[in-house]
């Protein structure tokens, strides 16, 4: 009946770091309690039998840890776990109204980004001239695909 004890520890405690890594990553309760039940395995091989099968417990333990780490590390496990679709989509761009040297109104602070409307057109913009209260009035710089590069219009 022991043997069953400490082989379910060590079980339980191998499967608790792995999905450490694998499931829980930067948890570090799943790991620390893995670590635990490994420890205490090889602490109740030593404490229910002689020395000698103890140190047969250890070793078998550290080989199976280096080997399931061996196993994990591998580049092909990995493939089995990542994501293999492709993203067709591309970012919503500015509309082509929109030219340098344009003129609008901030509709909320930008610090430094937020939404400014350029006559009809409502789009994303950074503040080239750090933050600018809403309601301000701005002048277009730089129109790029994702956004618009505005400064505070001055009078």
């Amino acid at each position: 009946m022991e043997w069953l004890i400490i082989v379910m520890l060590i079980l339980i405690g191998a499967v608790l770091i792995l999905m450490e890594f694998l499931v829980f990553p930067g948890v570090n309760v799943a790991g620390i309690f893995g670590f635990i039940c490994i420890v205490a395995g090889v602490y109740f091989g030593y404490s229910f039998y002689c020395p000698a099968v103890g140190h047969v417990i250890l070793l078998t333990t550290a080989f199976f840890c280096f080997w399931a780490t061996w196993y994990v590390l591998r580049s092909d496990t990995w493939k089995k776990f990542s994501l293999h679709t492709k993203l067709e989509s591309t970012v919503e761009g500015v509309d082509d109204s929109v030219k340098e040297g344009d003129t609008g109104v901030t509709l909320g602070r930008l610090a430094p980004m937020g939404n400014v409307q350029l006559g009809e057109v409502v789009a994303e913009a950074e503040s080239q001239s750090g933050y600018i209260d809403a309601h301000q009035q701005v002048e277009v710089v730089k129109v790029l695909k994702n956004k618009i590069i505005v400064k505070l219009k001055t009078v």
